[in-house]
């Protein structure tokens, strides 16, 4: 009887537990909108979730580790490629919806932690490899689907491809010179893929 009670009291505070864990990784997100990573303290992050800061590192090593977490989980959703249509279509598709994304809220918050995290090589490095580099390689995966069944060159160099599609808006979308929105993003499409593309397509 008092095993069965231990078990039930585990099995109760588990969602508490997850609970407090996607609490605190709002509030580090809520906070991350208004300033930059590098601003934010543990203390505020583990206030604004009423926990304490040793709960926050129960889950993440560091401070850091944890805001990269808020917004990539955060983020992830709006910027995953799409699983239906054609490989090219699918590209294409990806890239428009990111320029929606660069457009948004969520895209500042984004570009915040991007440039507040420049000349620190230890935090650029966590970004290229908990956001960046996995979806570059879906990415690449999605061109390969493309020259694997004849829509792309067989010669096509997938980095050069995928470079010159989201470069232009990734320049745009940080220096803020010009509109990194879907209108641009649709100009790109139609004038760099074409000239990928086996002939007959």
């Amino acid at each position: 009887m008092k095993k069965a009670s231990m078990i039930n009291r585990r099995t109760r505070g588990r969602p508490r537990s997850e609970q407090a864990k996607q609490d605190i990784l709002k509030s580090a997100y809520k906070l991350l909108k208004k300033k930059g990573i590098t601003a934010v303290a543990a203390q505020e992050i583990a206030s604004g979730a009423g926990v304490s800061t040793a709960t926050l590192y129960r889950w993440w090593q560091t401070k850091e580790a944890l805001m990269f977490d808020a917004c990539f989980e955060h983020v992830m959703p709006d910027l995953s490629v799409p699983e239906t249509g054609s490989p090219l279509a699918r590209l294409r598709e990806f890239l428009l919806r990111g320029a929606v994304w660069f457009c948004s809220e969520d895209g500042k918050v984004m570009a915040r932690l991007i440039t507040g995290i420049h000349g620190d090589k230890k935090l650029q490095q966590m970004y290229l490899e908990r956001f960046y580099r996995p979806r570059r390689q879906v990415q690449m995966e999605v061109i390969a689907e493309a020259i694997a069944c004849g829509e792309l060159k067989p010669d096509t160099d997938p980095e050069l491809l995928l470079d010159a599609l989201s470069g232009p808006l990734f320049f745009r979308w940080l220096q803020g010179h010009a509109p990194a929105d879907k209108k641009f993003a649709r100009s790109l499409a139609d004038k760099i893929i074409p000239a990928f593309m086996a002939k007959g397509r």
